[in-house]
C-alpha cells in the first residue's frame, strides 16, 4: 500500500537489503549454522545466496523456501529446523537464535551461551503491538510472565529468542503446534515462553542497547533516515 512491491528481505536501503541488515546484528563464528525461511516466489536466495555465502562468517547457511506463508514464527521456525533434521541432529545440544528480518540490534553480549532454559531479550519500548516479560522483583534477569500485546510491563521483545538446545525448542514446539491455541491466526513464540515459566522453567531477560526497527515502511523511513520518496524509488 505505501507503494513498495519488493519483498520485505530484499527491501534496499543504505546500501544493502533488509535481510544483510539483521544478519550484520549477529556476531557469527565458523562454528555457527544458518538456516534461513523464506518465500520461495520472493527469490531471495537466488538474489542473494551466493552473496552471504561469501560474506557471513558461519559454518554453513541452509536455506528453506515455503511455497505458503506459515501462521506465526514458532511454526515456521519448527518447520524451517525440522526441514534439515539430518543436519540438526548433529546439534540438537547447541544453543538456537531464532529472529526474523523485520529488526536488527545492537548487544554486544550475545556471544555468552544461554544457560537457562530460554531467553527473551528485551528492550524498554512503548506501545502494546510487542510481545512482554515482566521480570522477578528480586531478580530482574529472570522473567515472572511473558505475554504476547499485553503490556505487563514496558520490557519488550525485539523477536529474538534463544533457547539452551535446539532439541529442546523442537520437542517443545511440536507440543505446542499440536496443543496450543493461535492468537490472531498465528503460533507465537511467546506463549511456550509463559508455559515454561509456568512448569517452573527459568528464562531470562537480557536487556539489548538498542534496536532498528524494519516492520513497517515508516519504520524502515525512521531507522534508515531516509523519505518514503527515496524509500520508494529504491524498490520499485
Amino acid at each position: 500500500r505505501a507503494g513498495i512491491k519488493t519483498p520485505k528481505p530484499l527491501i534496499f536501503v543504505e546500501g544493502k537489503t533488509l535481510l544483510e541488515h539483521t544478519l550484520d546484528s549477529f556476531e557469527l563464528s565458523k562454528d555457527d549454522v544458518i538456516i534461513i525461511a523464506v518465500q520461495r516466489n520472493h527469490l531471495v536466495r537466488k538474489k542473494l545466496g551466493s552473496k552471504l555465502d561469501n560474506e557471513l562468517k558461519c559454518h554453513k547457511i541452509y536455506w528453506v523456501e515455503l511455497d505458503a506463508i506459515l501462521p506465526g514464527q514458532l511454526a515456521t521456525a519448527n518447520y524451517a529446523i525440522n526441514k534439515f533434521k539430518s543436519v540438526v541432529n548433529t546439534l540438537l545440544d547447541k544453543n538456537l537464535w531464532i529472529h526474523n528480518c523485520d529488526t536488527g540490534f545492537c548487544w554486544p553480549d550475545q556471544s555468552q551461551q544461554i544457560e537457562t532454559y530460554g531467553s527473551m531479550p528485551v528492550i524498554r519500548a512503548d506501545g502494546e503491538q510487542w510481545s512482554f516479560g515482566k521480570p522477578d522483583p528480586t531478580n530482574n534477569s529472570r522473567a515472572i510472565e511473558i505475554a504476547e500485546k499485553k503490556r505487563i510491563s514496558n520490557l519488550a521483545s525485539i523477536g529474538l529468542y534463544g533457547f539452551k538446545t535446539c532439541g529442546e525448542f523442537l520437542e517443545e514446539s511440536t507440543y505446542q503446534l499440536k496443543s496450543g491455541k493461535l492468537l490472531s491466526n498465528e503460533h507465537y513464540i511467546a506463549p511456550m515462553l509463559q508455559r515454561f515459566i509456568e512448569n517452573g522453567k527459568e528464562i531470562n531477560l537480557p536487556i539489548v542497547d538498542n534496536i532498528r526497527q524494519f516492520g513497517t515502511p515508516m519504520e524502515t523511513c525512521q531507522t534508515f533516515k531516509v523519505s518514503l520518496g527515496v524509500l520508494q524509488s529504491l524498490n520499485q
